[in-house]
């Protein structure tokens, strides 16, 4: 097996965060501005790691044909059905199945921190068409707006209590891909749009993120154990057969006391965001 397949199974196994839906309106808009900017069509789109096909369903209200790909066949198998949709097995690097210059669009989120990018930007770069557009988006530990104290200890919990039990690639995700450099030989018209939580000033900065919701206290404590760090961390010790505290439970206990939480109080969420943007 080659090293980006055990990459990719590592990812189907535990992925480096649970997904929650990000602010479709606010991201296609600005997407599909860049890509207007430069091409008038939107004929075709493939959305790589395309997990459960959440992208690509977005992609198909205003694409005429969408092809979505994973590692995972088992991803696959639940993801969103659509006539103008169609699946396929592939990873990043080898999208051989497609010809040259068949997309106005390639998309990947939350993903590109998995792949050999040397080989992705080389096969994304290929399948494009001219003037086509690559977008690639990333999100980072959540932030509760207006509640700045417990956001600190949520991000110090995740990077820190957590640091050991994430997966690969957490690092360059945490970091919101300032490590990833698009190649300008093969792109042009390189945008980065980062937003990022400023802990000294205790709120977002570069206006609101894609990546946000309205959850209770209690959902977003269950958000947090799905966390691939979570799993580890407990799979570690019920192993060891150790009793101990859940960490995420004593977490909550904290915060809700501090701040005066009911589980069912509904808190606005905001994930740090990455959205990259280019051109062929």
């Amino acid at each position: 097996m080659s090293t980006t397949n055990n990459i990719n199974s590592a990812k189907e196994k535990s992925t480096t965060f649970a997904d929650p839906d990000y602010n479709s309106s606010a991201y296609d808009a600005y997407l599909y501005a860049y890509h207007a900017s430069h091409s008038s069509s939107f004929s075709t789109a493939l959305d790589i790691a395309t997990g459960t096909g959440y992208i690509a369903k977005e992609l198909s209200k205003t694409f005429k044909q969408v092809y979505a790909t994973d590692i995972s066949q088992n991803m696959l198998s639940s993801a969103s059905s659509s006539p103008n949709i169609q699946y396929s097995v592939s990873s990043a690097e080898d999208l051989s199945q497609f010809q040259d210059s068949t997309f106005d669009l390639v998309t990947v989120g939350q993903a590109a921190h998995w792949f050999d990018r040397e080989m992705f930007f080389k096969e994304a770069w290929r399948v494009l068409k001219q003037s086509g557009t690559l977008a690639i988006w990333g999100y980072g530990y959540h932030v509760v707006d207006g509640y700045p104290t417990a956001s600190k200890k949520m991000l110090e919990f995740g990077s820190k209590t957590m640091g050991n039990y994430w997966d690969q690639g957490r690092v360059v995700i945490e970091n919101l891909y300032r490590d990833i450099v698009i190649p300008d030989e093969l792109f042009r018209n390189i945008i980065w749009e980062r937003h990022e939580f400023d802990e000294k000033e205790g709120k977002m900065k570069n206006g609101e993120s894609f990546v946000n919701q309205e959850w209770s206290v209690d959902r977003l404590k269950n958000y947090m154990k799905t966390w691939s760090s979570y799993k580890n961390y407990m799979s570690k010790y019920q192993k060891e057969n150790q009793k101990i505290e859940d960490p995420i439970d004593k977490l909550f206990e904290e915060i809700k006391k501090d701040e005066e939480w009911k589980d069912d109080q509904i808190l606005k969420i905001t994930w740090p965001s990455v959205l990259a943007l280019a051109e062929k």
